[in-house]
């Protein structure tokens, strides 16, 4: 099967916005100048937004639309755009002949995603997922713990995950725009949390989902989710309230705490104590967040040259994928106290008809 043409990865940008700035750029710029890979192609319908990437790669070629650069000069494309874009350029570009590093969330629902799954099965290239959290030492080492049984039986789980003021950098207000993004946080940080979530206990499935959407997309959600065990357990997200930022598990045996802002360390314990032990891990993959960009394209460029596997291939984001489209059609109110019965009755009928406080907080 051909994956790669030539020695060096020749790799297109597609969506040229805020994480291809901060994380893919200086991730290729550092595999560029080893040799690795070469970015030969920057595509945006913005001129600016590409412009801004051609300053690092000024060998590269910039385009606005997908169909411009020849794909038998591509390798690989590293899909960034929109949410929404996801699904239909990774398909046309796996059906050209190039293999594709798509951007989180997969899709915006799990027959997209199924369909992407099959275009890179009946194609010459591979499809990876940018699940980057998994490349990160702590999340690995917690899989490790939770497949060896170190907890003993789960019995419960918490993600928590959240700020008081939204700081991603957008540079366009698609972002907010539910044609485009599909969705909020959930969608957003949601795909993340929820892969974690499978990658770590198993499948699941989502028994009661909250969020404030109304209509548009949703600033804080609450999604209950039951491991095939019968264990029931929640995850909470928000991008306008500060809170907890752990991903708590806990077992018959013990129980293990994760920060979200750390990559190589996380906090264990043995059950009935809060005595915690703190888990320092090296930076095999990576130490830090930036380097688990890299760590993600090194182990894409591998495969593509036939010397490694994928290690998030497209199959393993479709259960995220699926759990997000679960959590929608459940979709009810928030509780939304300070709201009085006709602002209630109102704010119901946007986000779909459900009572609001259907999940419990």
């Amino acid at each position: 099967m051909l994956r790669q043409r030539g020695p060096r990865t020749r790799v297109a940008v597609i969506g040229c916005g805020a994480v291809a700035r901060l994380y893919y750029l200086p991730a290729l710029r550092e595999l560029e100048k080893a040799g690795v890979l070469e970015v030969v192609a920057l595509v945006d319908p913005m001129a600016a937004h590409s412009a801004r990437l051609l300053e690092a790669f000024p060998r590269a070629r910039s385009y606005r639309e997908i169909t411009d650069p020849s794909p038998e000069s591509l390798d690989l494309a590293i899909v960034a755009s929109p949410h929404s874009r996801h699904a239909p350029q990774s398909i046309q570009l796996l059906q050209s002949g190039v293999s594709v590093l798509c951007e989180k969330p997969m899709a915006t629902s799990a027959a997209d995603a199924k369909a992407m799954e099959r275009a890179a099965a009946a194609a010459p290239g591979l499809l990876a997922v940018a699940l980057v959290r998994r490349f990160f030492p702590a999340t690995r080492s917690i899989r490790d713990m939770l497949a060896n049984r170190a907890l003993g039986e789960i019995t419960s789980f918490e993600f928590s995950e959240g700020s008081e003021s939204f700081t991603w950098p957008a540079v366009s207000p698609r972002y907010f725009d539910k044609r485009e993004a599909q969705g909020g946080v959930l969608m957003d940080i949601g795909a993340h949390a929820l892969d974690l979530l499978h990658w770590w206990l198993g499948d699941c499935s989502v028994v009661g989902y909250a969020d404030d959407s109304m209509g548009g997309i949703e600033a804080n959600c609450l999604v209950q989710c039951r491991l095939d065990s019968g264990v029931v357990g929640q995850v909470r997200l928000s991008r306008d309230c500060a809170i907890a930022n752990r991903y708590t598990v806990r077992g018959t045996l013990g129980w293990l705490s994760w920060r979200t802002d750390t990559v190589d360390q996380f906090e264990f314990g043995l059950a009935g104590s809060s005595e915690a032990t703190v888990g320092r891990l090296p930076g095999p993959v990576a130490s830090s967040f930036e380097q688990a960009f890299l760590g993600q394209l090194r182990n894409v460029v591998a495969a593509l040259q036939g010397s490694g596997d994928l290690f998030v291939p497209a199959a393993d984001a479709i259960a995220g994928a699926e759990l997000i489209d679960q959590c929608y059609r459940q979709r009810s109110l928030m509780p939304l106290p300070w709201l009085d019965d006709r602002e209630l009755q109102c704010a119901r009928a946007l986000n779909g008809g459900a009572q609001a406080g259907a999940v419990a907080r």
